[in-house]
């Protein structure tokens, strides 16, 4: 519900015209400009019609309830309170990210990402490590060497046979660089677009990315297989297990693929005999498997060799023992429209989404005439000492740092402002190159300075955001009181809530109702007995009474209920079916002698409810009585002053 009222006004954006921030409402102090009246009527009124005066006066009593509510929480200093200036905030940085990001490149890494969606590749790599700081001479020893593998592939060299050589990924030892099938979003950005980029059977030119240097090798692209759904039995064979157990652990498996083609049930056979007991007792249910996921490689290979539902792998043999596996489902690849949200999540605050920021940033250096002055960064490399990798390092505040360093819009910043910047680095970590990490270090300072300060002024630079910001401001406050002074109030005013129950009474009224009880007896007579005594009004007590007096199972309640038609259909049929006219006292028998049940529907006649049969609908005019006496209550507490004149002014 909060976030529905927070929401409420800010359905949609359109621009205010005509209102040239005239003044359209006074509260006490509080001036609300036409233009502000113009955007929230606009959004909540789209006809045609609905820009008559008669139509904007009609809603200007609704307006001005929200504003006096929205005041009254002002002046209440709701709007001071840290948790509301928390939670605005929060709302503010979410609201922010759109005015952040270039939306033509975002729609552009949404696009890229579905394509390459399409299709799975089959990759090898050679790495030379060195970390994303690396000091210049390490980085340079890295880069001559991945040169140097480069050029002997040139030259003809085997790929598999130099990865065995200069390959420092630890994976080498078990998959000479062969990383298997992989599709988007399965490895870092800049890997990922060579791998795409990368024509079958050819390698790459060397590229960096944050594990060091690269050169891969497309081995095969297919059509991406999307997701398979897949159960297995398992027959474990525990490494350095002798060659008995192993044959034998083969055998049965195989012997229960016999079974299952024979039309054994999978399920069953996996229940009973898989060695894998974690997924045996789910008929050896895996759940989807993923291109690039987290199976071993040899298995995601044999399950999508697997072409149809129901298809049975080969015996499969890995180092956890034997496998027979069974495709229970395919998800193909979802159309564009189906997964664009998702693809949207997934590319947020990952590399690819640097180069949207790399854009924006771009575009509001050249808007705000940003300048650098780098030559004042010299000082800058003396004073910081590698003591801020251990955490203790520290400079003299009193030393002469006024030298400016950025200067874009209105904004300067000088040494001291980017020392101080350095200081929210200083704490242990791995000791890097000093003037790389200094000069990187001023990069990312330039980057957050525009940033923040775009994002300070969004407000003065995008009307539809501040309109939406003072929305979110408003329905805040008015959530907050309106819970306060009405909701939360109903609820817990036990004495206000039963004051206007007992005034009201009379609204909450049961109209006719049927008492439809069946019972179960043990033999016909009871069961003409049973009616006779119905038929006659006795009390269940005394029939009970009477008729299991020798034994107490000779009658049994099974289902007794009490409803209105139109509650439930079952009951509305049975109530048709039996013609039975609203009258009370009105008894229907219905005997089923070969069941020996017997049914009875008795009419109850029209009654008050009372306050916990009609506690739900009771709460909720009570609110709405709260929230007349509270608007009443702040008309006459507040001066309020409309301008008509200017309302005419913006209708057409």
């Amino acid at each position: 519900m909060k976030d529905f009222l927070i929401g409420l006004f800010a359905l949609c954006l359109l621009t205010p015209a005509l209102a040239q921030e005239k003044v359209l409402l006074e509260i006490d102090n509080e001036k609300v400009t036409a233009e502000e009246f113009l955007h929230i009527y606009k959004k909540n009124n789209t006809d045609v019609d609905a820009m008559s005066y008669e139509a904007m006066k009609e809603y200007m009593d609704l307006f001005v309830n929200f504003k006096l509510k929205v005041h009254e929480a002002q002046v209440l200093g709701l709007d001071t309170t840290r948790a509301f200036k928390q939670e605005l905030s929060g709302y503010r940085s979410q609201l922010a990210q759109p005015y952040l990001t270039d939306k033509k490149v975002e729609e552009e890494l949404i696009e890229e990402a579905y394509e390459r969606m399409q299709y799975d590749v089959s990759v090898s790599h050679i790495l030379i490590k060195t970390d994303a700081n690396a000091n210049p001479d390490d980085t340079l020893k890295a880069w001559n060497e991945i040169n140097q593998v480069y050029d002997k592939l040139k030259n003809g060299e085997d790929f598999v046979n130099l990865a065995r050589k200069h390959s420092q990924d630890e994976s080498i030892t078990y998959n000479d660089g062969n990383l298997g099938y992989r599709t988007v979003f399965g490895l870092v950005y800049e890997f990922e677009t060579f791998m795409y980029e990368t024509n079958v059977g050819e390698f790459s030119k060397p590229f960096r990315t944050r594990f060091g240097y690269h050169i891969l090798k497309v081995n095969d692209k297919r059509p991406a297989k999307g997701t398979y759904k897949v159960a297995h039995i398992m027959m474990v064979v525990p490494q350095g297990s002798g060659s008995n157990l192993d044959k034998k652990a083969k055998e049965d498996l195989l012997e229960l693929k016999r079974e299952i083609e024979n039309g054994a049930d999978f399920a069953e056979i996996a229940k009973e005999h898989s060695q894998d007991r974690r997924t045996a007792e789910k008929g050896g249910e895996l759940g989807w498997i993923s291109v690039g996921g987290k199976m071993i490689k040899e298995f995601e290979n044999a399950v999508f060799k697997l072409e149809k539902t129901g298809d049975l792998s080969e015996i499969l043999k890995t180092n956890y023992g034997y496998h027979l596996i069974k495709l229970l489902e395919i998800q193909p690849i979802k159309p564009f429209d189906q997964v664009k949200h998702d693809i949207k999540s997934k590319i947020s605050n990952t590399a690819r989404t640097s180069r949207s920021r790399e854009s924006v940033i771009k575009t509001l250096k050249a808007e705000y005439n940003a300048l650098e002055y780098r030559e004042n960064l010299k000082p800058v490399y003396k004073i910081v000492t590698d003591s801020i990798f251990e955490g203790t390092w520290q400079f003299d505040e009193n030393m002469d740092l006024s030298a400016k360093l950025l200067s874009f819009a209105d904004k300067t910043y000088t040494q001291k402002d980017f020392l101080n910047y350095l200081l929210k680095f200083n704490r242990k970590q791995n000791p890097q190159n000093l003037n790389v990490f200094i000069d990187q270090a001023f990069d990312n300072f330039v980057n957050k300075m525009i940033m923040m300060y775009e994002e300070e002024i969004l407000e003065d630079k995008y009307p539809a955001f501040r309109y939406l910001i003072k929305e979110y401001h408003d329905g805040i406050l008015l959530f907050e009181l309106t819970d306060k002074t009405v909701w939360s109030k109903a609820i817990t005013d036990t004495t206000g809530l039963e004051s206007f129950y007992n005034k009201n009474k009379e609204k909450y009224y049961w109209s006719y109702r049927y008492k439809i009880n069946q019972y179960q007896v043990k033999d016909e007579k009871t069961l003409n007995k049973l009616a006779k005594y119905i038929s006659k009004s006795w009390s269940e007590d005394k029939m009970f009474a009477k008729l299991n007096k020798k034994d107490t199972s000779a009658v049994v309640l099974v289902k007794n209920e009490l409803c209105e038609k139109g509650a439930k259909l079952k009951v509305d049929k049975l109530l048709l079916s039996n013609n039975i006219e609203e009258k009370e006292g009105n008894i229907k028998i219905i005997k089923d002698v070969e069941n020996l049940s017997l049914t009875s529907i008795k009419v109850v006649a029209p009654q008050i409810k009372t306050l916990s049969e009609a506690r739900g609908v009771i709460t909720a005019d009570y609110q709405n009585l709260l929230e007349k006496q509270w608007i009443d209550d702040l008309n006459t507490k507040y001066k309020i002053v409309i301008h008509d004149d200017v309302l005419k002014g913006i209708a057409e």
